[in-house]
């Protein structure tokens, strides 16, 4: 510890794309108590879209790049190399992201005997099938790690069963999200050039452009919609590999009028205000922090009932519908029946607020730090 008496944390990220994973963990960095802990984010690469916002949330001495170039898989060897050297000064590694780090993470903490705290983000159980066998043996090795967080119960239980892990040594903490800041964002006006978009009633979408959020099904469901006389827009935020696969769908489907793209926003919550619907149409999510984000803008909500995360966001269903993942159709008759509902939007406006308050960083960041500091003293 500190002579202060602070637990020191080294919090480890390949990256500052904009990730949710790593969303998450610029609203972890924020929440934290200095007062109780020290920590440092040590950071792989020098990029992606979080690297402003991480710098607003911490003292210069609180992030610390170890490249300023993009990684390539040759570079593995130095990175773990400096982050054991980097890490014997600190009380607990926290694996910040399932993947290369928080790897790093766990061998520099079985060489230095310190206790490994691993983040898990995502429901694994689809998500296996998506990536890399090298991703996969890495995951296998948190079973040595002392405890693991899932961010919802049910991506706990699928790593669990998947990885062999006794539940007992994975605690769920629901992601956090920062209620009054939100609040404050979402009041902002919009740009001036998106204004316009809103004279029309809208569905938002914020999400990464990859194959894990559905981006097909929302389009085929939007399309439906048009066809079905309900006018609106369908406004997308989030940028990603699909960028030009989704929008080869939309201008083959003659949607090109009715969707659009604005990239990545630092700002999502003032569009999630003003929309008329927010919608998530992911295969399989770990938690779904947007549908958190949404609630507390009073955004009415869909989303697809994936195996862990949406569900235990919006209560199975009491503060946001619920539909089958992959259903275009069913996806199209629940925001079908929002858009031309307007006292069940209201409903549903009325109680995001409250039942996001329950994800606020006050209340959850109080249990990761509790166990942090259990941890660090060699109580959990």
């Amino acid at each position: 510890m500190q002579n202060d008496g602070r637990i020191k944390i080294l919090i480890l990220l390949p990256n500052l794309i904009s990730g949710g994973g790593q969303r998450i963990v610029v609203n972890f960095l924020y929440n934290l108590d200095r007062t109780r802990f020290k920590p440092l984010l040590l950071v792989q690469e020098r990029l992606g879209a979080f690297l402003d916002e991480v710098e607003k949330v911490c003292d210069p001495d609180e992030i610390e790049f170890l490249q300023d170039r993009p990684y390539k898989r040759s570079d593995l060897p130095g990175l773990i190399a400096r982050t054991i050297a980097r890490a014997r000064s600190f009380d607990i590694i926290l694996g910040g992201l399932e993947g290369r780090a928080s790897t790093s993470g766990l061998i520099a903490a079985k060489l230095l005997g310190k206790p490994f705290l691993g983040w898990i983000h995502i429901d694994w159980r689809p998500f296996s099938e998506e990536v890399s066998w090298r991703q996969m043996l890495a995951l296998r090795a948190y079973k040595m790690a002392d405890r693991l967080v899932a961010c919802s119960a049910g991506a706990g239980d699928n790593f669990s069963a998947l990885f062999n892990i006794p539940r007992d040594r994975i605690t769920t903490i629901l992601n956090m999200i920062p209620c009054d800041a939100i609040l404050d964002a979402a009041a902002v006006p919009l740009p001036p050039e998106h204004e316009k978009l809103f004279d029309k009633p809208v569905v938002l979408m914020v999400g990464r452009l990859e194959e894990q959020k559905g981006y097909p099904h929302l389009i085929e469901a939007h399309d439906r919609l048009i066809k079905a006389g309900i006018d609106h827009n369908l406004v997308i935020i989030g940028e990603g590999s699909l960028l030009y696969v989704i929008k080869d769908q939309v201008t083959r489907l003659g949607l090109d009028d009715t969707v659009h793209f604005l990239g990545f926003q630092t700002n999502p919550h003032r569009y999630m205000a003003r929309a008329t619907v927010f919608t998530l149409s992911s295969e399989f999510e770990g938690f779904g922090l947007v549908l958190a984000e949404a609630l507390m803008c009073g955004a009415p909500v869909v989303a697809t009932d994936c195996l862990s995360g949406p569900a235990e966001v919006l209560g199975g269903g009491e503060f946001g519908r619920l539909v089958p993942p992959r259903d275009p159709e069913a996806l199209a008759q629940a925001l079908g029946q929002l858009l031309r509902d307007p006292d069940m939007r209201a409903q549903f406006s009325a109680r995001g607020p409250e039942r996001a308050r329950q994800f606020d960083q006050s209340v959850v960041g109080k249990e990761w730090q509790d166990l942090i500091t259990g941890m660090a003293r060699g109580k959990a």
